[in-house]
């Protein structure tokens, strides 16, 4: 306490640790837990405008949406709704035609991520500390670093199913219900995938009750909401832009999307490949002064073979819970009534997201499971936070070993400075070069 017997900012520290943080059982997991919450930050802003000049499909994005801005058609990017240009805009209106300008929204977007698996964690187990464990997760896994730093559609749709999500578990009455919904029109606005978010934000709202069933009638305001971007989108480059005018370029794009050729890009991976880190892309590579300066997509691989475990150890357990009543004692001695919904969420969440893959209709790419990813990481986030309370000591293990690997991969993850030998160590299968 200082003289005037205020404590000092020692004291004002503490205090607001003990306010906001973790509470985990063993102090030190609360401390790796935000250092992996600050270093995942620290790493996905630093030096984002490097390299100068475009990688992977920069060019497509930034182009297009510097097409929006001087009022053309956007040829530049020809596949997917005009949102995700729209935003990336907006950093060329604050910095510019420039690298930093290109990246800065999808950044601030992939940043909201963070906070808002924290938030879904947090509210879903009614637990901050699930919440820390979730948010610390997804800081550290690398997948999500690299696309934080890219200027393409990915991390901007992530975040807005995020949010989806989290407007359908806050929902309380027919206005949280229609600010769910109308979110989800705003997310398949960046692409079209984006509407099978409906069904977890429809099952989160039905599970929950705290809203009447028949509030899901306000799902029909996201074709409003979707029709109404497509209309801006298509005025800002002097296109007709009536409401058949967008009917007319939706189909038009939607055949685009079912042309292309399975198998004739070498970087294509089935969804079923996603779940063992078989094809994740290198969508940065920059060779200079003798060092090589990466941004790989591939994920934390202690997270992945924990998450892969989760998903498809609970629908066993559930299954056998549901045809046993002995395993369905066992399942609720683990789990009580709340836990059972935030998991089922959670699950349903992944699955839905995953579902045009599972059709493989369409070509599929490694970075289309950034999306579903987040709903793993949080559930891998929820289930460390739930063991904490019994095993202590074999959760801090596991923090600290996310931690070790984290600062091992980090370098290819956040394009740092490298030798060949050093990269090779890292990325030890061709397919991850």
């Amino acid at each position: 306490m200082n003289a005037e017997g205020s404590p000092g900012l020692l004291g004002q520290a503490r205090a607001a640790w003990n306010a906001v943080g973790p509470r985990t059982a063993h102090p030190a997991t609360g401390l790796l837990l935000a250092f992996m919450v600050l270093a995942g930050l620290v790493l996905r802003i630093q030096n984002v405008g490097y390299p100068f000049h475009y990688c992977f499909d920069e060019h497509q994005y930034a182009g297009a949406a510097h097409q929006f801005l001087i009022g053309v058609s956007d040829t530049a990017e020809c596949c997917h709704p005009p949102l995700s240009k729209l935003l990336i805009g907006v950093g060329l209106v604050l910095f510019g035609n420039t690298p930093l300008g290109w990246r800065f929204v999808p950044l601030v977007f992939a940043i909201q991520c963070i906070v808002l698996v924290f938030l879904i964690a947090s509210s879903l187990f009614q637990d901050r500390r699930a919440g820390w464990f979730a948010a610390a997760f997804m800081a550290a896994d690398g997948f999500y670093i690299a696309y934080s730093r890219n200027s393409g559609p990915d991390a901007i749709l992530a975040c807005l199913v995020l949010w989806c999500v989290l407007a359908a578990i806050s929902a309380r009455g027919w206005i949280g219900v229609l600010a769910c919904a109308v979110m989800v029109g705003v997310a398949a606005s960046v692409k079209w995938v984006a509407l099978l978010v409906g069904l977890p934000c429809c099952f989160a709202i039905l599970i929950q009750r705290r809203a009447p069933w028949y509030s899901l009638v306000c799902f029909a305001v996201v074709p409003v909401v979707h029709l109404l971007i497509w209309m801006l989108g298509l005025e800002l480059i002097g296109q007709p832009h009536g409401a058949m005018d967008v009917w007319a370029e939706i189909r038009k794009r939607r055949e685009i999307h079912l042309g292309f050729v399975h198998h004739t890009n070498p970087i294509e991976s089935v969804w079923y490949t996603w779940l063992v880190l078989y094809h994740p892309i290198v969508i940065k590579s920059l060779h200079a002064a003798g060092k090589l300066r990466l941004a790989s997509s591939v994920g934390n691989p202690v997270l992945w073979v924990v998450a892969d475990a989760c998903i498809v150890a609970l629908p066993v357990l559930g299954a056998a819970s549901a045809l046993s009543a002995r395993w369905r004692q066992k399942w609720r001695s683990w789990f009580d009534s709340q836990t059972t919904r935030a998991v089922a969420i959670l699950g349903v969440s992944w699955v839905s997201m995953m579902l045009l893959w599972f059709t493989q209709r369409i070509v599929t790419y490694w970075y289309h499971y950034l999306t579903p990813w987040a709903f793993a990481l949080t559930l891998v986030g929820a289930g460390a936070a739930r063991l904490d309370r019994r095993f202590p000591r074999e959760v801090l293990f596991f923090v600290g070993l996310v931690l070790v690997v984290f600062i091992y991969f980090a370098p290819v993850w956040a394009e740092l400075p490298l030798t060949r030998a050093a990269v090779n160590r890292r990325l030890v299968f061709p397919l991850w070069r």
